[in-house]
């Protein structure tokens, strides 16, 4: 019986070690694909798409975080003052409300889409910092302390004392994101992603995106 017991349990174990591979590495921070697979679940769910975790949206998604990871880095580097937790709970109420008629057909959507109403929240929360954060680091009022923070971050990083062997990663997709018609936010956040993208060691691991 206790064999059957630890068999079951290393197979637990094992479906974890699975689904929390490494998918990404940005500089000395590990993504992994359960991390992915939660982005991308978020993204479809906040835009009513139609849940599809296929290898391209889940390399999209892998990329959206990388994106993130950097602007995380910038937050802690010019120690800005993130919205308190709070603000989530008003956040999650509003978008319940224009989403959904009722709570039922809330959670259901929430069970369909494999997420919680937690990481829902953070998730929320996440995209009014960046949004508060790219407006005031890149408000043309605020080009030249912009431009002092670039120059510190966009110092290369020192390389890992183990750095992980992998494949050369694959071309940039954000050097050529600016849309005609984006506003001089969007402009500069897309420019100083690209610097920093370009002065950080950022490797995808293939086998998480097939």
């Amino acid at each position: 019986m206790r064999t059957v017991f630890l068999g079951f349990l290393f197979g637990l174990l094992s479906s974890a070690a699975v689904l929390d591979r490494v998918a990404v590495v940005v500089g000395n921070t590990v993504l992994t694909e359960g991390e992915v697979d939660e982005e991308l679940r978020l993204e479809q769910f906040t835009a009513s798409q139609p849940l599809d975790l296929s290898p391209q949206q889940r390399r999209a998604a892998a990329d959206r975080l990388v994106d993130q990871q950097l602007i995380r880095q910038e937050l802690q580097v010019a120690q800005f003052k993130t919205p308190e937790p709070s603000k989530a709970d008003a956040m999650l109420a509003a978008f319940r409300r224009e989403h959904y008629r009722s709570d039922a057909d809330f959670r259901a959507a929430l069970q369909k889409y494999g997420l919680t109403e937690d990481q829902l929240k953070q998730y929320l929360l996440w995209q009014l910092t960046a949004i508060q954060f790219t407006d005031e680091r890149f408000h043309p009022g605020n080009q030249a302390a912009a431009e002092s923070s670039a120059n510190r971050e966009t110092q290369p990083p020192e390389p890992s004392p183990n750095p992980v062997a992998t494949p050369a990663s694959p071309p940039d997709q954000s050097a050529d994101r600016a849309t005609p018609g984006a506003s001089p936010v969007d402009q500069q956040l897309d420019a100083w992603l690209k610097q920093a993208r370009a002065a950080t060691r950022i490797q995808f691991k293939e086998e998480a995106f097939q």
